[in-house]
């Protein structure tokens, strides 16, 4: 067996010259649970340690390697500047527990805000922002750098998190980036001067697809790594969905990559369903489906919320009187009892335990499309994006602070979200690249710039008009650009870029029908690709083309022009006349195994000539590929609920393929088809040819 799942590594968990964490030589990828005791989550008035001991002799037993739990804030200092000796004592015995049991310690500092609606308050301090009140700035630094000297030197510490879902829950309406960047700044240097060598991170929630001040745009340079936590069953606007609907299992994945383009690693921190509201094995698929399709796209670590369920005794008691679906979150039933959903975190476990991650994945996971992030979304309204500093200039400042006092970021993450998973559909791995002020544009072979990315008005949702000014470079060098357009589009030079011109809004229709009119690819002539709309909203409707030179790809319902393509130089624009990832965002349950919208993002990859495919080229499995020095691996996960057998396509150099997950006793790979499992997954790991690593070695060198 591979040391990268060892437990409780004896020496620092880091992060230097890998993709993963790393304890000594080893890769080390945490898997485990966040620990919450069956009496509730104000455990400190509750249970002591020997609650937390048994319940960690059965985490360790079921083959996790870490377990996440909360310091709560008033009773760690019930008064200001002052420690609370005793329980610290018995937080020392948490440390002791782990250890004992071959668990790392992954503690949450200033809780804070925990379970449903439960805002643990500072009585002390009531109703004063810990982000923004100086005095509570002060003595937060202080009360860091106490933990942090008390527990520098525990083996069993994997990293801090500085808390738990900021910002805290009663003062998030009234926290700004610069306050949230400023609170990270001052605890992560309280918590270095006194321990300098554990990793740091913050371990946030929905900050990114709701555009919080903790978004990772905003922290993450002042972090070791990034984390999300996707609870796509609180986000209806985003997933209006079944639980193990396509959008809602690819949610883990597409946070990941978006948390993942402000240039930090990312961990999976939190992520679950209640079985008040699930059936437990739907749940289990659901929780197999979001880890695996996020290990693929670079993920370094999973803990599940929570280990077990409240017990009866607690549905009393606040928080669980007031939130009945809070109560069956638990890995396991209050008593112990194993849900379903454990044996698939035991499976993930196991399987990164086996994995030579340093050979096979130390590269991390590779793409081949990205999606731009605007910088109004990075930087809201900097000065340095308005284009007036390089020479004299007039008194700006934008009105749109007055118009939209709280623009709505959800109409970009829809659009964001709809076309990673059409993407995921095709065969396309994305990357959502972060937009430049010089206008650069990353390095792949495709650009997806969906609606509304191409719109106007809203600045929050949109690029810059000095983006497309690289457009013509990018697209004349050999990439193949696509757009989506809606009524509130407008892109600089479209003639010129795209073959079409807009020429006014198009009709309302309750259903939008592209026809095929050119066969490409996997799409034959005559194709139809059917989506709700009706809409009047201009975000929702569509545009009349006029082509000039662009080929006719497929026509709408009234016969005019719905998808193009422009030769451009070496490459090509593809032209969508309709936001069809914001008319599918608004769709339940859009992306099922019979919705063909994924059909333009196939035309897409097959004009981009983006390569043969990779994995198993189906529309309801997801392939990424990792790469490392020795080889890589496929991990494919099946969206569908049918069990899925087809062709795996292998890198030309791939060698000696190994079936890693499900177990099987011939693990070789022999045959060129495989069976994927419903709403299960399928990791395969090659080794390249002699011939490959003899290259690659001579590139590096």
């Amino acid at each position: 067996m591979n040391d990268a799942h060892k437990p409780a590594p004896s020496v620092v968990v880091h992060h230097e010259g890998s993709h993963y964490l790393r304890a000594g030589n080893v890769p080390y990828v945490p898997v485990g649970a966040h620990y919450v005791p069956p009496s509730g989550p104000d455990w400190p008035w509750r249970v002591g340690a020997a609650d937390f001991d048994q319940s960690f002799r059965a985490m360790a037993a079921a083959g996790m390697n870490t377990v996440r739990i909360d310091l709560i804030w008033a009773a760690i200092e019930p008064a200001p500047g002052c420690m609370d000796e005793a329980h610290l004592q018995v937080i020392d015995s948490l440390f002791d527990a782990a250890e004992r049991h071959g668990l790392t310690l992954h503690p949450a500092l200033f809780v804070g805000g925990e379970v449903g609606d439960a805002y643990w308050d500072l009585p002390w301090a009531s109703g004063r922002n810990p982000h923004s009140d100086e005095e509570l700035l002060v003595l937060q630094e202080r009360h860091a750098g106490v933990l942090a000297r008390r527990w520098r030197d525990r083996p069993s510490l994997v990293a801090w998190d500085l808390t738990d879902e900021p910002p805290f829950w009663l003062f998030a309406e009234d926290t700004s980036d610069d306050q949230a960047r400023a609170w990270t700044a001052r605890i992560v240097a309280a918590i270095r001067a006194e321990d300098p060598e554990h990793l740091i991170t913050v371990g946030t929630a929905s900050q990114e697809v709701d555009h919080g001040p903790f978004r990772a745009d905003v922290i993450a340079p002042l972090l070791d790594f990034s984390c999300v936590h996707p609870y796509a069953i609180y986000s209806p606007e985003l997933y209006p969905d079944r639980l193990l609907s396509t959008r809602m299992t690819h949610s883990a994945a597409f946070e990941t990559a978006l948390a993942a383009g402000a240039g930090r690693k990312v961990m999976v921190h939190e992520f679950g369903a209640s079985s008040n509201q699930f059936d437990p094995d739907a749940i289990a698929a659901y929780d197999r489906l979001l880890c695996w399709s996020s290990f693929g796209r670079g993920a370094i670590g999973f803990y599940a919320w929570c280990w077990t369920d409240a017990e009866p005794a607690a549905y009393s008691r606040a928080p669980y009187v007031r939130m009945p679906h809070e109560t069956q979150f638990g890995v396991t039933e209050h008593d112990g009892t194993p849900r379903p959903r454990l044996g698939a975190l035991s499976d993930l476990a196991r399987t990164l335990g086996e994995i030579d991650l340093d050979a096979f994945a130390s590269n991390g996971p590779m793409t081949d499309a990205f999606v731009p992030v605007p910088h109004e979304y990075v930087h809201p309204y900097g000065e340095e994006s308005y284009g007036l500093s390089s020479m004299p200039a007039g008194p700006y400042l934008p009105a749109e602070r007055a118009w939209y006092p709280n623009r709505d970021v959800k109409p970009l993450v829809r659009g964001w979200l709809n076309s990673f998973v059409l993407g995921a559909r095709a065969g396309l791995t994305i990357d959502f690249c972060r937009e430049q002020l010089d206008a650069r544009w990353p390095e792949l072979p495709v650009a997806l710039v969906p609606a509304p990315l191409t719109t106007t008005t809203n600045s929050l949702l949109h690029v810059r008009t000095t983006f497309w000014s690289e457009a013509h470079t990018y697209v004349q060098g050999g990439g193949t650009l696509y757009l989506s357009c809606s009524a509130e589009s407008a892109v600089q030079d479209l003639e010129a870029l795209s073959g079409v011109s807009i020429v006014d809004r198009a009709p309302v229709h309750d259903t939008v029908i592209l026809t095929f009119v050119q066969s490409i690819g996997k799409v034959t002539a005559g194709t139809e690709i059917r989506i709700p709309a009706g809409s009047a909203d201009l975000h929702l409707r569509g545009v009349l083309f006029k082509a000039t030179d662009a080929i006719v790809l497929a026509v709408d319902q009234d016969g005019r022009p719905a998808l193009t393509m422009a030769k451009r130089g070496e490459g090509h624009t593809i032209t969508c006349a309709y936001p069809i990832e914001l008319l599918l965002a608004a769709t339940p349950d859009a992306h099922s195994p019979d919705d063909s919208s994924w059909l333009i993002y196939s035309v897409i990859r097959e004009i981009s000539g983006t390569g043969e495919p990779r994995g198993i080229d189906h529309p309801d499995v997801t392939t990424s590929l990792l790469t490392g020095p020795s080889g890589g691996l496929l991990c494919i996960t099946n969206h569908s609920g049918t069990d899925i057998s087809d062709v795996v396509h292998l890198p030309a150099t791939a060698t000696g393929a190994r079936q890693v997950f499900p177990p099987i006793h011939h693990s070789e790979i022999d045959s060129p088809s495989a069976i994927v499992g419903a709403h299960s997954a399928l990791i395969i790991s090659w080794r390249t040819t002699a011939e490959e690593q003899q290259r690659e070695g001579n590139s590096t060198s």
